[in-house]
């Protein structure tokens, strides 16, 4: 095997262990860093995640047997709010690895182990658009590919929880990369390349509803580029894709009109989520239409910024970029348009952000390999110099001349090296919330009014174990019925310490003493984001110097009338 192989293998190595690192949430002496608690939709996904995987250990093939699968996708436990493919990830990742993860014995679920899952689909994804642009491209572009990959801390926030979100842009990509590879010639695909690329796109429909945002660009790409001839591909490549949509999820097949409709409306007609931008609180349909384009640019840090420059400066761009960035380009249009919920960040069109990596790398690529030729050849001249023959006929001048040419091409590789490489953004448990250069960081983004944390992940074993042990704790906001409760269940520190979590009603007459404030700031009251006269700090969590969460013990007789 030739040495330049072994790099998408590397770096997807190195992206699962430095995701796998991270997925500590409170587990009970753990030797594992602490990563982000848990947050809000992980305790569904494990939960349905396991029932699934349980169902495929206890019948395998079968599972999808008429009779056995109207048992196990029409029970009341299972839930259709999303189709399978992704929560059943998660659950094979909790039920393969629940063994080598201790601390959390006593809890329902491992979920340390089910997010290994999400850090897998991230390995596997960062390998394939490794392995695709050392094919198609060369080494140097494979390689700060990957590592772009692996320094955008979005996509490595996210790849830390068990959510959908990482095995969607798996799919994603691996329903994009045979669409770059094939569709993009002088003539349409051959048939067998067309299934190929459907049943792709029929396992990213399995994953999460963003599936349908593909369809478009594949629509638009292939009429312009091959007008009345990509009638019958379109055609075979979208009933391929419903074919293992529809195949792939048996909850479907009782009533596949009505059950599609339930599905697709689902997704729209959900309770009002709210959004933090730029000091206002919107309702998540009444939310700017430059939010999606304006928070993945603040959200993007400096190497890739760079990386993308580049490439706008190298020209033209060639089909395979021009095909990806028509389908990167999609979710941001479709979230962009009004009335369309969107919130969370990044979260929504996620989906994008590989794509981009892919161009910050094809901008970097050519950068690092002009700066290995340049420093192969500076060194063939210190070489040269240095030869006893050439030496005693070159002058003093000559010698010093090569010597620094030869600290110029070390010098200007490893700075192309570190601008492609990560930093410590990456690695740290809040890498879901970190914000770009364009922001000004953290502390630039706050001054912009954005926002600051994401569904609690600040709640994590360091952030438990400041809390008093035997406590009670007033939280809020609280967003969602079964936060605490799951809470309670499923982050074995809080057992361990034997904390008891309970909402705030905003009465500190009815209930004072230890309060939990979480800075999801679209939900956070702006009169709790000061604490009250007279309280006291007991803990809190900050990221750049912005607070995520605070813990503080307030009275009413020495709180006034804060409410």
């Amino acid at each position: 095997m030739h040495s330049t192989s072994r790099i998408p293998l590397f770096l997807g190595l190195t992206a699962f262990v430095l995701t796998g690192l991270f997925v500590n949430h409170g587990l009970v002496n753990s030797p594992l860093p602490a990563g982000p608690g848990l947050t809000l939709d992980e305790s569904f996904n494990i939960d349905q995640g396991v029932y699934l995987a349980e169902a495929l250990e206890r019948h395998g093939p079968l599972l999808f047997e008429p009779q056995t699968a109207r048992e196990v996708f029409q029970a009341k436990r299972f839930l259709p709010d999303h189709p399978p493919l992704g929560r059943l990830l998660i659950g094979l990742a909790h039920q393969s690895t629940s063994w080598l993860i201790p601390g959390s014995e006593g809890t329902v679920y491992n979920v340390a182990a089910a997010r290994l899952g999400s850090c897998l689909a991230f390995a596997i994804m960062v390998f394939a658009m490794t392995r695709f642009s050392l094919r198609y491209y060369d080494v140097s572009t494979a390689i700060a590919t990957g590592l772009m990959l692996i320094g955008l801390p979005h996509l490595m926030g996210h790849a830390r929880l068990a959510a959908l979100e990482t095995s969607t842009n798996l799919a994603w990509m691996a329903a994009v990369l045979p669409l770059m590879t094939w569709w993009t010639g002088e003539k349409p695909p051959s048939l067998f390349r067309v299934l190929i690329s459907g049943i792709f796109f029929g396992l990213l429909l399995l994953t999460k509803v963003q599936g349908i945002l593909l369809p478009p660009a594949v629509v638009v790409w292939s009429l312009v580029r091959f007008r009345q001839q990509a009638f019958l591909p379109l055609v075979f490549w979208g009933l391929c894709g419903g074919c293992v949509f529809l195949a792939g999820w048996p909850w479907v097949w009782s009533d596949p009109m009505n059950h599609v409709l339930q599905y697709l409306g689902r997704t729209t007609e959900r309770p009002t989520l709210y959004c933090w931008y730029l000091g206002q609180r919107f309702d998540d349909r009444m939310v700017p239409w430059h939010y999606p384009v304006v928070m993945l640019l603040l959200s993007l840090p400096a190497w890739t910024l760079a990386g993308i420059g580049l490439r706008i400066c190298q020209g033209r761009l060639d089909r395979r970029e021009q095909f990806l960035l028509l389908a990167s380009a999609v979710p941001l249009f479709v979230f962009a348009i009004p009335g369309v919920p969107v919130y969370d960040g990044t979260r929504l069109f996620l989906v994008s952000l590989p794509g981009v990596a892919f161009m910050a790398g094809r901008g970097i690529g050519p950068l690092l390999n002009s700066t290995v030729r340049l420093s192969a050849v500076f060194r063939r001249v210190t070489v040269d110099h240095d030869d006893p023959m050439h030496a005693r006929s070159a002058g003093s001048v000559e010698r010093k001349a090569a010597a620094a040419f030869r600290w110029s091409g070390r010098t200007l590789l490893t700075a192309a090296l570190l601008l492609a490489a990560p930093i410590p953004w990456t690695l740290q448990p809040f890498a879901i919330n970190q914000y770009g250069m364009l922001a000004g960081g953290n502390r630039g983004a706050a001054a912009l009014g954005l926002e600051a944390g994401y569904w609690a992940d600040a709640l994590n074993a360091d952030f438990w174990n400041s809390v008093p042990e035997g406590s009670t704790v007033f939280v809020a906001p609280v967003s969602h019925q079964f936060q605490l409760p799951d809470l309670e269940l499923l982050v074995p520190v809080i057992q361990h310490r034997k904390i008891r979590l309970i909402a705030w009603e905003y009465d500190l007459e009815k209930q004072h003493g230890l309060l939990l404030l979480i800075h999801r700031l679209a939900d956070l009251r702006v009169n709790l984001r000061v604490d009250p006269a007279g309280s006291q700090q007991i803990s809190d969590v900050r990221l750049s110097g912005v607070l995520l969460a605070r813990l503080i013990r307030a009275e009413p007789s020495r709180s006034g009338s804060w409410k």
